[in-house]
């Protein structure tokens, strides 16, 4: 083939034709470092974003572990602060109760020597002891109410030689039967049972129309067996029950006469 004057062999034809060759050519080179370039920035972008969410877990975390060490704070605070408040608490009940235990002790004291009995005497006879004028002056619900409330705190002694002021000094009282009744229960409580029984006996025999017989009967019954007498227990139980059958004690008495060998 015979070539023309001033044509080219090979490359880009300087024409039209080849210069629209060339601008695709272009193009196409442009548009793969374009995609070359965005391929990397995407994997740079996600590498980033990936440090970011890795870094803001592991802040979440650190934040979770500094509220639970700021409730754990609070909480041992609130306990130390509870726990204070309840040893101040019973130090103070301690205190309290030592102050009535002592202030008791010498009211008791104070009672018996108002009462004539021996310093110190737990358990005194049954004979009245000599009383000063001082402790006969007392209103007769108020020695009444001073007996009874010895009876609530275990101080036997002092109740029955109250009660028997009592009696001695207001033998006509409404609540010379209920005084006599508690003279035997406090008897009853040291298990002195023949004094007891003397107590109640006392009630039923001098005080018959009075609303503390049935118990009384019903005592006596009580003190009866636990002196050995099952026979007079059971007759007592059952005169309870003949004389006061609506009484609550005849339903107690029932109840015992139900027993074996009563």
């Amino acid at each position: 083939m015979t070539r023309r004057p001033g044509q080219k062999t090979g490359g880009w034809s300087s024409g039209p034709r080849g210069n629209e060759r060339r601008m695709k050519a272009e193009i196409i080179l442009m548009a793969a470092a374009l995609a070359l370039t965005g391929c990397g920035v995407k994997r740079e972008y996600r590498r980033v974003t990936d440090q970011l969410d890795t870094l803001e877990a592991g802040q979440k975390r650190t934040e979770a572990r500094v509220n639970r060490l700021d409730s754990l704070a609070k909480a041992q605070a609130d306990f130390l602060y509870q726990l204070n408040a309840e040893l101040n608490l019973r130090l103070g009940r301690i205190e309290e109760n030592l102050m009535i235990t002592a202030q008791q002790k010498e009211d008791q004291e104070a009672r018996r020597q108002a009462l004539g009995l021996p310093m110190g005497t737990a358990r005194p006879d049954s004979a009245a002891p000599k009383t000063p004028k001082r402790q006969a002056e007392l209103d007769p619900k108020s020695l009444y109410d001073t007996a009874y409330l010895d009876v609530t705190r275990g101080n036997y002694d002092l109740a029955v030689a109250g009660f028997q002021e009592f009696l001695k000094n207001y033998p006509t009282s409404s609540l010379a039967d209920n005084a006599q009744y508690w003279i035997g229960e406090a008897y009853y409580a040291r298990e002195k049972y023949a004094e007891a029984l003397a107590g109640f006996q006392k009630v039923v025999s001098d005080y018959p129309n009075q609303d503390k017989v049935p118990a009384a009967i019903y005592k006596s019954g009580l003190c009866h067996q636990k002196l050995g007498d099952k026979a007079k227990a059971a007759e007592a139980w059952k005169q309870l029950v003949s004389k006061y059958p609506r009484s609550s004690e005849a339903s107690l008495a029932r109840e015992r006469l139900k027993e074996p060998g009563p």
